[in-house]
């Protein structure tokens, strides 16, 4: 089943959700998506009517939060008990270009915009994991998250992010190696931990620094058990040239129990993170141009889109969505007269344009048959969400906003 086909399905979903509630009758063969806009067109419509109405936008909301869940492999919606601090939240999207920060300090997706209306692009999931302490001070933990669709994911890249303090007095200008290394097993000694990444940075100022470490994530990613990433930080000549690499406050767990002190906000905005970019193995998609369709306005009674917004805020969803607001939950509706479903760029496909034809030339088998008012364009949408694990997951959704309808 392709995902137009599935995404499809959805949307008449939520029509026959809405169409339940209005108790219309309906003559046989019509197109169950035509409902809509004769409830809409009544001008008999009576305070019953209003309630219904209402009552089957509670049922829409309800298909709408489960088509999202669905869409990101949740069974239900995360619940949030220890969010991570938004300093380092905010610090972490300023500086992997993913987010940016309104002044009324909401969250926006960068390149949203921008791919509005695109949905040739690869269905690429990036994922911002946050470190953890370690068993020792030098040592701090990534715990990455497996997609829930149990299909194995390729790593296009993936970066540890770690901040290296200097003191104020600092004079030197001088460089360090910094190295990190995969730790093994708790019981294994550091001779046996593994290379991941090197590197020579200055010591002439504070600043972040990238280290690659794709491969290692593709294993644990295509390995079974917990995918979680040890990583031991190794700098033997920073404390000579005043250089601090700044990992998680309080080391190892037992000594981070001992230690009471919060840290501050400064040090959370500086808290290590890796960034992994991945994809399904076959997210290639193809897409085709097609003329615009009609939009509903009050007065169009043929097949065209309604619009219809879900906000984060309102169904009580903004504490584990941190971007965007809202939904653009929109739907098809209206008729699909002979005269509107045999014109080209209004029709599903070639098939539909044909068999239309032969519909209203009365020719058997298909005259019988009615058109139906589906969505025939499609766009993606990015979601910056928590998942399960806390974890803060950007993903590219496909196929998951209605820009266009006509006629099957």
């Amino acid at each position: 089943m392709s995902a137009l086909t599935a995404l499809s399905g959805a949307v008449l979903l939520l029509l026959h959700v809405c169409q339940s509630s209005s108790e219309l009758a309906e003559p046989a063969g019509r197109c169950p998506s035509c409902a809509l806009a004769d409830v809409r067109g009544n001008p008999g419509a009576t305070a019953r009517g209003s309630q219904e109405e209402e009552a089957a936008q509670r049922e829409v909301v309800e298909a709408v939060k489960r088509h999202i869940l669905n869409m990101l492999h949740l069974h239900a919606r995360p619940n949030i008990t220890r969010p991570v601090p938004r300093a380092a939240l905010l610090n972490a999207l300023r500086k992997l270009h993913v987010g940016r920060v309104a002044d009324d300090g909401s969250v926006h997706i960068e390149g949203e915009a921008e791919g509005r209306g695109r949905d040739d692009e690869q269905d690429t999931t990036e994922i911002i994991t946050f470190a953890e302490p370690g068993e020792a001070r030098d040592t701090v933990t990534f715990v990455l998250s497996k997609d829930g669709s149990g299909e194995v994911s390729l790593v296009e890249q993936a970066n540890v992010w770690l901040f290296l303090r200097l003191a104020k007095n600092n004079r030197s200008r001088t460089k360090v190696a910094i190295r990190l290394f995969q730790r093994g097993a708790a019981s294994s000694s550091p001779q046996d931990d593994v290379l991941l990444t090197e590197k020579t940075v200055d010591t002439r100022r504070s600043g972040w620094h990238t280290f690659p470490v794709s491969a290692a994530v593709q294993a644990l990613l295509e390995g079974g058990g917990s995918a979680a990433l040890s990583v031991r930080v190794s700098c033997p000549l920073c404390a000579d040239s005043g250089a601090t690499p700044v990992l998680v406050s309080g080391g190892g767990a037992s000594q981070q129990r001992a230690n009471r002190r919060e840290p501050s906000q400064r040090e959370q905005s500086h808290r290590p993170f890796l960034m992994a970019a991945v994809r399904p193995e076959d997210s290639g998609d193809s897409r085709r141009r097609r003329k615009r369709g009609l939009e509903c306005d009050g007065k169009v009674r043929v097949c065209c889109k309604r619009h219809f917004y879900v906000n984060f805020k309102d169904i009580g969803w903004n504490d584990w969505i941190i971007a965007p607001g809202g939904y653009h939950a929109n739907y098809c509706e209206g008729e699909c007269p002979p005269h509107v479903a045999s014109i080209t760029g209004s029709a599903l496909s070639f098939h539909s344009n044909v068999i239309s034809h032969y519909r209203m030339r009365g020719y058997s088998p298909f005259e019988n048959l009615r058109s139906c008012c589906v969505p025939t364009r499609l766009r993606a949408m990015s979601m910056l969400y928590y998942n399960e694990e806390h974890k803060i997951i950007k993903k590219d959704i496909h196929n998951m906003i209605v820009d266009e309808c006509g006629c099957s």
